[in-house]
C-alpha cells in the first residue's frame, strides 16, 4: 500500500471545521450587540428578522428590528442588561416577506474581559411557518399604531438619554468639583496641622523667649541700677567741675544744662525743648549758630574765646558733636570753661596766646579734684599718657600735686583673668577706630600684687579738621561694689545654711513631740511654746549678728516669760562670756526646758521659789554651768524619762559633745552642764530627728 501524501489534521483543528460548519449550517441566526443595542457582529439568516431602516444607515438593532418585534426585543435586552442573566421571550409574532412568523428570543450575556463593555447574543429561533396573510386584512393598522407608540417612545427616549447625558455630564463635572474641593480641604486640613505644629513650636519658643526676657530683664534691672549711680556719678562730676554745659539735639534744641550754664545763658528749667537761639546768651554770641550747624556737618570741634557782657568773665567755649555709646551723632554739646583767671594771668605777664596746653594746663587743676581717673592720650606723646590724680592712684603711680601725671600708655589691666593686649586697650582702641568703646569691666593691678575692680570707658578726640588727635579714658573704682555684692552673696549663703538647719531642728522636734505628746492639743501648746523660745534664742543671735552670743543674756532671754516684776526668781552668778552661735542655740533650748519643767512641777510653780544659775571654767577647756532651783516644792525622780529629759541630755551628749548629771533632791532639782570650749564639729540634729 501506498502510504497517504495527505497532511493529517490535528484532533483541534478537526473539531474546529466539524463546529464551524455545524454554526454555519444548522445553527439558529443570531447577531452580537452592547447594552445600548449597537450590532457587533451578525450571523447568516438574519434578513427574516432585522432589516435596515429606511434614511441612514443606522446599527441600533431597535431600529432595525422587523414589526412586531421591537418592543420584545428591547423588553428581553433591557431584562437581560438588568439581571446579568439569560432573558427569553416566546412566541413572537413578526411580519415578514407578506406573512407572519412566529419565533422565541433568547438573549444571553457574554462572557467578557474585566476593561471591556458588556456585549449580549441575540438568538432568534422559529416557531412553526409562515401564515399568509389575509388580502382583506387591514394594512398596517397593528404595526402602525405599534410603530407610532414606538416612535413616541423612542423620541421620549431619546429625550431621555439626552436629558440623562446632560445630567450625567453635570454630575460628573459635580463629582469632578466636589473631589476637587475635597483635596483642597484635604490640603487646607495640613496646611491647618501644620500650622497648629508651627504654633505649637511657636508657643515654646515664646516661653522659652521670656523665660530668657526675665532673665535679661533681672539683669537690665541691675544694669539700671549701676547707670543710676553712674549718672548719678556724672552729675556731681560735672556740677564739681564747675564747667558750664548746655546739651542740644540736632534740631539745636535743648536737652538739658548744668547749673552753671545759667551764668551765660538765661535759662530756666521751662526752656528744655526750646532751640538755643531763643534765649537770650550774657556774651557776644554772634557765631554760635553757625558753629553748632558746622559741628553738626563737619563731626569736629570749635573752641573760642568769649567773654561775658555783664560779669566780665572769659570763657573757653568748645562746640562739639554729641556722640551716643554707638557712636552716632545725636545733637551738639557747648561746653564753657571758665579761664579768667588764666586770662588776667596772662595779661599781667604780657602773654596773650591762647594755645591748647596752657588751656588743657588750667584744665588740670580742675581735673585733679574729679573723683574719676581720668586718661588722656595724643599723638606724638610716644609710649606714656597723662593721668589726674586719681587715675595716677589707680594706675598704682604717685600722683603729682596739681598737675596730670605721666603714667605707661599699656595699663595692666586684666579681664576674666586674661591681660588685656596693647591694641585692645581702651585708649589705644579708640584713637585706632575713632569710636567711642563703651564701658566695660576690668581689674587693674597693683604695685603690691593686688588688683581693684574698675569701670573703664574711652572716646576719641577730634581736631577741627575732624581728624582723631587722642584720645581720653574715665577711669571708675568698683571695688566697693562688687565687694558688697561678693559679701551679699556670701549672707545669703550664710542664711540658706542657717535656715536649712534651724528647719532640720524644727523638724526633728515635732517629730519627737508628736510621739511623745497624749492629745494634738497638748502637743499644739508645747510646740508654741518651744518655737518662741527658739525665736528667744535666735533673736538674741541676731543682735550679734549671728557671732558670738553673751550667755547671761541668752539666759535672762530664755527665762523672760517666767520672770516676776514683785519678786527676784533667776539669780546669776558668773563672769561674762560668750558662746558660739551653735553653742548657744543649742543651750537656749536647753535652758527653755529646764526652766519649763521648773514652772510646772519645781521652783517656779510656787512664789517662794528661785532658780539660781552660775557658771565658771571648773576644768581647763570645760565650761561648767550649775542650775538649782531653791525654795519650790520637793521633787522625786520620774518612773521614765520625759521629753524634756532627753532632749536635754541629747542635746548634751551629741550636739555639744558634753555631759549633763540631774539629780532630783528634795529642796529642789541640781542640774550640773559640762561644754568643751573648743568645738570643731559642725551642729547636726539628733539621731532620727532627720
Amino acid at each position: 500500500a501506498v502510504p497517504s501524501t495527505r497532511p493529517r489534521a490535528t484532533t483541534g483543528t478537526l473539531q474546529e471545521v466539524a463546529e464551524r460548519f455545524l454554526v454555519e449550517r444548522y445553527a439558529p441566526a443570531y447577531v452580537v450587540v452592547n447594552a445600548a443595542g449597537e450590532l457587533m457582529h451578525s450571523s447568516g439568516g438574519t434578513g427574516k428578522y432585522l432589516e435596515l431602516a429606511a434614511g441612514a444607515p443606522d446599527h441600533n438593532v431597535f431600529s432595525m428590528a422587523r414589526r412586531g418585534l421591537r418592543m420584545d426585543l428591547r423588553a428581553a435586552l433591557h431584562k437581560a442588561v438588568s439581571t446579568g442573566q439569560m432573558a427569553v421571550q416566546n412566541k413572537i409574532s413578526i411580519g415578514t416577506n407578506g406573512g407572519r412568523q412566529t419565533i422565541s428570543l433568547a438573549v444571553q450575556p457574554l462572557p467578557v474581559d474585566g476593561n471591556s463593555d458588556p456585549l449580549y447574543m441575540l438568538v432568534f429561533r422559529d416557531i412553526g411557518g409562515i401564515k399568509a396573510e389575509a388580502e382583506d386584512e387591514p394594512v398596517h393598522t397593528t404595526d402602525d399604531v405599534e410603530s407610532a407608540n414606538v416612535s413616541q417612545l423612542e423620541k421620549e427616549l431619546r429625550e431621555t438619554r439626552e436629558r440623562l447625558q446632560i445630567t450625567t455630564e453635570e454630575l460628573e463635572s459635580s463629582n469632578e468639583e466636589l473631589k476637587s474641593s475635597n483635596e483642597e480641604l484635604s490640603s487646607i486640613n495640613e496646611e491647618l496641622q501644620s500650622s497648629n505644629e508651627e504654633l505649637e513650636t511657636s508657643k515654646e519658643e515664646l516661653q522659652s523667649i521670656n523665660e530668657e526676657l526675665q532673665t535679661v530683664n533681672a539683669e537690665l534691672n541691675i544694669r539700671v541700677d549701676e547707670l543710676s549711680r553712674a549718672n548719678n556719678d556724672m552729675s556731681n562730676l560735672l556740677e564739681s567741675t564747675q564747667i558750664a554745659t548746655v546739651f542740644l539735639d540736632r534740631d539745636l534744641c535743648i536737652k538739658s544744662f548744668t547749673p552753671t550754664a545759667r551764668d551765660l545763658f538765661r535759662l530756666v528749667e521751662s526752656d528744655v525743648g526750646r532751640p538755643l537761639a531763643h534765649v537770650r546768651p550774657r556774651f557776644a554770641a554772634d557765631r554760635l549758630q553757625a558753629d553748632m550747624e558746622q559741628v553738626l556737618q563737619r563731626l569736629g570741634t570749635i573752641e573760642r574765646q568769649v567773654e561775658g557782657t555783664e560779669s566780665g568773665k572769659r570763657y573757653i567755649m568748645r562746640v562739639m558733636p554729641y556722640r551716643t555709646v554707638d557712636n552716632v551723632i545725636a545733637g551738639v554739646v557747648v561746653t564753657f570753661v571758665d579761664i579768667t583767671q588764666i586770662a588776667q594771668a596772662e595779661e599781667k605777664i604780657g602773654a596773650l596766646s591762647h594755645d591748647l596746653r596752657n588751656r588743657l594746663e588750667s584744665l588740670e587743676t580742675v581735673l585733679d579734684l574729679v573723683p574719676v581717673g581720668i586718661f588722656i592720650a595724643e599723638d606724638g606723646d610716644g609710649d606714656a599718657i597723662r593721668a589726674n590724680r586719681r587715675a595716677a592712684e589707680l594706675a598704682g603711680r604717685r600722683a603729682a600735686d596739681g598737675k596730670l601725671s605721666t603714667v605707661p600708655a599699656v595699663l595692666p589691666l586684666m579681664v576674666n583673668g586674661s591681660v588685656v593686649e596693647t591694641h585692645e586697650q581702651p585708649l589705644q582702641k579708640a584713637m585706632r577706630t575713632g569710636k567711642p568703646v563703651p564701658g566695660y569691666e576690668a581689674r587693674i593691678a597693683q604695685a603690691d600684687g593686688s588688683s581693684i575692680d574698675v569701670m573703664m570707658s574711652a572716646n576719641p578726640l577730634f581736631d577741627e579738621s575732624g581728624r582723631v588727635r587722642g584720645a581720653i579714658a574715665a577711669l571708675v573704682d568698683v571695688s566697693n561694689h562688687k565687694e558688697a555684692e561678693r559679701a551679699q552673696e556670701r549672707l545669703l549663703h550664710e542664711l540658706q545654711h542657717r535656715v536649712k538647719n534651724i528647719l532640720a531642728t524644727i523638724t526633728a522636734l515635732a517629730a519627737r513631740m508628736i510621739r511623745s505628746s497624749a492629745s494634738m492639743g497638748e502637743f499644739a501648746a508645747s510646740f508654741h511654746e518651744r518655737l518662741h523660745a527658739m525665736a528667744r534664742t535666735h533673736e538674741v543671735l541676731s543682735s550679734h549678728n549671728w557671732g558670738d552670743a553673751d550667755l547671761e543674756q541668752l539666759l535672762r532671754a530664755t527665762f523672760s516669760p517666767y520672770n516676776s516684776t514683785e519678786r527676784q526668781n533667776l539669780v546669776l552668778h558668773g563672769p561674762p562670756f560668750h558662746l558660739d552661735a551653735a553653742t548657744a542655740a543649742a543651750l537656749g533650748m536647753v535652758f527653755f526646758e529646764l526652766a519649763s519643767n521648773a514652772a510646772k512641777y519645781g521652783a517656779l510653780s510656787v512664789d517662794t521659789g528661785r532658780i539660781e544659775v552660775s557658771w565658771n571654767i571648773a576644768k581647763p577647756g570645760m565650761l561648767s554651768i550649775s542650775w538649782k532651783e531653791v525654795g519650790g516644792p520637793a521633787v522625786e525622780e520620774p518612773s521614765r524619762r520625759n521629753f524634756g529629759t532627753t532632749f536635754i541630755q541629747q542635746s548634751l551628749e551629741y550636739e555639744l559633745r558634753g555631759s549633763v548629771e540631774l539629780n532630783f533632791r528634795p529642796t529642789g532639782l541640781e542640774c550640773l552642764l559640762e561644754i568643751p570650749l573648743a568645738r570643731t564639729e559642725a551642729f547636726e540634729p539628733l539621731p532620727g530627728h532627720a
